[in-house]
Formats: structure tokens, sequence, C-alpha cells
């Protein structure tokens, strides 16, 4: 191609000051622009190899002589294409359509004549391809056109690589923050398990050696009693038969109150029983929660889970300077086969959090006529699902905090207060181990609920 009146390589060096600041794909379509601009054809466009099929190519940018078309991928089969990565570069300067008669994309564009060049990256990998075509056959001075094709591919090549390379990283990257993430997950479940198993023991020891003292008191308060009734009706005989008391046995039954003692005896055994049973409640409690006799999965009543912890969490609820108002509202449903002992380990982690949010609003006295509340409710919902929703009326969740409260170790307690697992734990069990949902709807300043949803 002899061109005349044109100083192609003083445009050359302008062309490639103007596209060596360009990256990505507004290099590209400088790129065909310039190049067509600068070979006087008529089309111009670079491709890759797609990473799927190395016998189709993906269109990077296609420039039409007065702008550029959309991009498309197209098999190279049949092509001019498909020639340049064995010939490395061919330019065939008249009747392309009859060389190529498989290739309809040269009678569209009305193709005379045709340039192009591998693009080969710095390993000497064919990686894509400049291609450019005339609607008329070009004059020969070939020699000029492969120099500016090789310049344009060399160029080509580095930015395709370059994107290559940036790719590779970003997918390097989101694999390392996976693994990062699943590396901060096993350290909180290790973690966390190693605490449950912990308590599990020390549960087990402390039902054990609790159970033991409780069976023996209620199993001999029945004697107890019997013994007394016995020997305060032998005292009745006594009295009935013998008037006239012995002056020391008669200062004795009023020093001792016996009236007294045969009215509060019965009592005092009443209340020795209640506290007997009191214990032995605990002491279920403390097997429900843990599910220390059951086994790892297995049908279960949630409203004895639920029961369970706020009898753990009494002394909490109870014994604040303030009083907590726990209501249940328990719906209908029916057992639901979970891993019982991780479920009650989620309701301990959120009743406690409503707990400590209460505690947080009351000590900066927030709380004007309301009554610190936490409300548990259960709905059987559809498609063999249940719900459980834990809310209170506390200080609720800050916005900016609101997308990191189930990330493992965030928290916004104190130090010392808060390993910020509790809701990290609790988002696993629910949605990875259960197949659940969980979620919070909270109002800054009104308090917050979280929602529990897991199939029956």
């Amino acid at each position: 191609m002899t061109i005349d009146n044109f100083d192609w390589k003083y445009n050359l060096k302008l062309i490639v000051a103007g596209i060596a600041s360009k990256i990505g794909p507004e290099f590209f379509k400088a790129c065909v622009q310039y190049l067509a601009q600068v070979l006087q054809i008529k089309y111009a466009l670079i491709a890759e190899f797609l990473d799927t099929d190395p016998q189709k190519a993906r269109v990077l940018a296609f420039w039409s002589g007065d702008d550029f078309l959309p991009n498309f991928e197209y098999d190279l089969y049949g092509t001019p294409c498909g020639i340049l990565y064995d010939k490395g570069i061919k330019i065939y300067p008249h009747s392309i359509q009859q060389i190529f008669p498989e290739d309809k994309d040269l009678l569209t564009l009305q193709a005379e004549a045709y340039l192009g060049i591998a693009i080969v990256d710095s390993y000497g990998k064919n990686i894509g391809h400049i291609s450019c075509l005339d609607t008329k056959p070009l004059k020969h001075n070939y020699q000029e056109q492969e120099s500016i094709l090789k310049i344009f591919a060399a160029r080509s090549a580095a930015e395709i690589e370059r994107m290559l390379t940036e790719k590779a990283l970003k997918k390097q990257n989101i694999y390392l923050q996976e693994t990062l993430k699943k590396l901060k997950n096993t350290q909180s479940q290790l973690i966390q398990s190693e605490k449950m198993s912990g308590l599990g023991q020390m549960v087990a020891g402390v039902a054990h050696e609790i159970n033991n003292p409780v069976n023996f008191i209620s199993g001999n308060l029945n004697h107890v009693d019997k013994y007394t009734k016995d020997l305060l009706d032998l005292v009745h005989i006594f009295q009935e038969n013998h008037q006239n008391l012995a002056d020391e046995i008669a200062a004795k039954i009023e020093e001792i109150e016996l009236d007294y003692i045969e009215e509060d005896l019965p009592k005092l055994l009443g209340s020795i029983a209640g506290g007997a049973n009191r214990i032995s409640e605990i002491v279920k409690s403390l097997r429900v929660f843990s599910r220390l006799d059951e086994a790892e999965i297995k049908s279960v009543d949630i409203h004895a889970g639920i029961d369970s912890t706020l009898i753990i969490l009494q002394a909490r609820l109870q014994n604040q300077p303030f009083q907590i108002k726990v209501i249940k509202e328990y719906a209908e449903i029916p057992l639901v086969h979970c891993y019982a002992s991780a479920l009650n380990q989620v309701l301990m982690n959120i009743t406690n959090n409503a707990i400590d949010a209460l505690e947080i609003k009351f000590y900066q006295n927030k709380f004007v006529e309301e009554q610190p509340t936490i409300c548990i409710r259960t709905e059987k919902l559809e498609n063999d699902w249940i719900g459980i929703y834990i809310s209170d009326n506390g200080l609720g969740i800050k916005e900016e905090n609101f997308s990191k409260i189930f990330d493992p170790f965030f928290t916004t307690k104190p130090v010392g207060k808060g390993t910020g697992l509790g809701l990290s734990i609790s988002y696993q069990i629910i949605v990875e181990q259960h197949k659940g949902k969980i979620q919070c709807i909270s109002s800054p300043g009104k308090g917050a609920e979280f929602a529990i949803e897991i199939p029956i």
C-alpha cells in the first residue's frame, strides 16, 4: 500500500503516544480506530481467544469506519483470522471473499482485502489477533503494513497480558478472601466447640453432683414428714393421757413453743420439698439445654429448649437492679428435627445479647415509662417450617454495624465482655447446619428482633 501525501511515520508516533496512557476497553477502541486511520482502511478489530474454546475468539473492539460495532464472539474455522495462528501474519491484497467463501461476514462487510497478525504473549503463546479489512484492493507496500501491524500487535499483547494478569489476581484475591473467611469461621467454630465441650463436661459434672444429694433429700423427705407426724401424734396422746404434766415437761413445752412447731414444721418440710423440686427442675433444664442424654440430631420440643434457656438465664433476668419482663407467645408447633444442643446455643446467644442491650439502655437512663422486655414468639410457617422470633426494647443496632453483626469476632461490647463469636456461630448453626434463615430487624433506640426460621 503506497500512502501518497500521508506521513504515516509521523502520524504513527502521535497515535502510539496517544494510546500509551489508555488501558482496558478504551485502549482497544483507540487502537483499532487509529490503526484504520494509519493504514487508510475501513475496518479494524482486535480479538482474544476464549478460555473455554480456543477455536473461538471474542472481539474486544471493532471499528467500522465511522463508529464502533458491538463486541461479539465468532468461530475461527474457515476465516482468514484462523490462518493467523499458523502463519503469524497474513495479507490478502484482493479477492478475500473468493479465498474464504465460507466466511459470510466477509460478504456482509463487502470486504475485498485483508491484513491480519497474531497477538503473541511473552511466552510465545497465541492469545488473540488483529484483523483489518477494506472494501477495495490494497496497493503494494506490504513491508510498511507489516511494520505497523507488528507495532500494534506488540502493544495489544502487553495490554491483553495485563488484563489477564489483573483478572487472575482478582480471582486469586477472591479465593484468598474466601479462604480467609473459611479460616475465620473454622477458627470461631473450633473456639466455640472447645467452649461448648468444656461447658458440656461442666454441666454433666454439676448435674451429676447436684442430682445425687437432691435425690437423697427428696427421697428422705417423705420419711421425715411421716416420722414427724408420728412424733407429734405421740406427743398429743401423751398430753391427753397426762393432764397434770410435771413442771419440768410443761416448762420445756412452753420454752420450745410446741404449738408453733406443730404449725410451722409441715410448712418447713413443704419448703424443703419445694426447694428440692426447684433444684431438680434446674438440673433437668441443664440437661435439656445441653442435650447430654440425647442423640446429636432428633425431633425435639422447641418450647422446652426455650424454657430451659430462660431458667438458666433466670439470674440475669431477675437479679438485675431492674426486672426484665419476659413475654412468651407460643404457637402450636410440631416437634422439630434438629441439632437440639446447637439450637439451644443459638437461643442462649440471642437472649443473652438482648439482656445486654436492655442493661445498657437501663444504665443510660433511657427507660422512662416502659419496662425492659424480652418477647419470644413461635409460629408455624408454610412449607413445613417454623419461626422463632426473639425481640427486645433495648437500644437497637446502629446502621453502620448492621451489615457486620454476623461476622466472626465482630462485637460492639466493651473489651472483655464479648468475643464476637455468638452471632457468627448462631448464623452458621441456623444457615449452614439447619439450612434455615436468620435475620435481624432493628430500629435504633427502639430495639431489635432476631427472626429464626428453620425447616421442621
